[in-house]
This record gives C-alpha cells, structure tokens and sequence, in this order.
C-alpha cells in the first residue's frame, strides 16, 4: 500500500508541476513575444517616425519640430525614415531639449 501512497503523491506533484509550468508560459509568451520584436526591431538602425520619436525619448511634438528644421536629419519622402546615429548624433550635439523647444518657439 505504501508504494501507491507514493507513486499516487509523485503523480499528484508531477500534474501540479506541469500545470503551474504551463501556465506560468501561457502569462509570460506575449512579454517575451514583445520583447523579442522590440530586440529585432533594434537591429536595423533605420527608424520610422513613430520608432525615432520613442528612441529619441523626446515628446512627438518636440522631436516633429527638430526634424522639421533639419536638426535632426531624416530621410526619404512623405513616410520619412531616421538613421539611429544620426539622432544620437543629433541629441549628443543638442543644447537640450527644453532649450531647443523654446529656439523653436521663438522662431515658429
């Protein structure tokens, strides 16, 4: 008898474990899923508007103003396209957002 009490608790254990296993997969496959696009997404380095506006950090408004001026080169015709070292350049060499904002103001 003491050998079916132990088979019947490992099976008991062994089904427990498999449906905690499954659904911890089930909660963490569309996290992995994202993060996984967003790391193949990082292999090109050209950005759309959308992808460069996130990358650069800076609120959409600011980062359309930037570009729009050519502080921030972009390419390409109406569905523009940014190069990633080229923002990066642009940021690094950038007196900084808040400033570049109120140039922009006083120009727009």
């Amino acid at each position: 008898m003491r050998g079916r009490e132990v088979n019947h608790t490992e099976e008991m254990w062994r089904l427990l474990t498999d449906e905690l296993a499954q659904r911890v997969a089930e909660h963490l496959a569309p996290r992995i899923a994202e993060l996984i696009s967003e790391r193949s997404s990082d292999s090109s380095p050209w950005l759309t508007t959308s992808q460069a506006v996130a990358y650069s950090g800076l609120a959409e408004s600011t980062f359309r103003k930037l570009a729009a001026c050519g502080k921030i080169p972009s390419h390409g015709g109406k569905a523009k396209l940014f190069y990633r070292p080229e923002i990066d350049q642009a940021l690094l060499g950038s007196r900084g957002p808040a400033e570049e904002a109120r140039e922009l103001r006083r120009v727009g």
